[in-house]
């Protein structure tokens, strides 16, 4: 690897999506610039992607939980059969004699606990449910904000890596920038 250009691969984290995308076509053969423009379109792409990701859960569960509250049901069910399920799986594993009749009356205690919760969830629908869409995506940007914080410390790192002309990942989002950066440079 040649001297690496200091200026062009501090650009890259100054200069944002533009800075990189240039870097990336006109500067392929400079593995150190090409490097760090695939570090900086990496938290681009976190910046943009984890408050998307966000709004697409958050409000797709907040819509979910004040029209479909059945939906609820799902994960208490799946949860209430495991043991059902594990039950069959030592049945056949040990060959048991009478396991028919466990696994029966597991079962039947599942399917009466998933109806009893059923029951709950109905009466509780119009008092808790609108409340829980909204109270997940509140606190759910939290997350959002952790990835923010974490993208300026990255961002920041970044800076000054491509200063120290040293070819260290981001912290965080490094991966996805070393990733493109194996694709490009291949």
């Amino acid at each position: 690897m040649q001297k690496p250009n200091r200026l062009f691969a501090f650009l890259s984290y100054i200069v944002l999506l533009i800075g990189p995308l240039l870097l990336i076509l006109f500067r392929r053969k400079d593995k150190f610039t090409l490097y760090h423009a695939c570090q900086s379109l990496a938290l681009v792409g976190a910046a943009i992607v984890v408050p998307l990701l966000w709004l697409a859960v958050g409000w797709t569960f907040a819509f979910l939980s004040v029209e479909f509250p059945i939906l609820y049901i799902a994960p208490i069910a799946i949860l209430l059969f495991g043991p059902v399920i594990r039950r069959r799986q030592h049945a056949v594993r040990y060959k048991e004699r009478w396991s028919w009749l466990s696994i029966a009356l597991t079962a039947v205690v599942a399917l009466v606990l998933i109806y009893g919760s059923y029951l709950v969830i109905e009466w509780l629908a119009p008092i808790f449910l609108p409340l829980s869409g909204p109270l997940l995506l509140m606190s759910g940007f939290s997350i959002v904000i952790a990835a923010a914080i974490a993208l300026v410390v990255a961002w920041l790192v970044g800076l000054l890596n491509a200063l120290r002309a040293q070819l260290r990942p981001v912290p965080v989002y490094g991966g996805w920038g070393e990733r493109l950066f194996s694709r490009l440079s291949s």
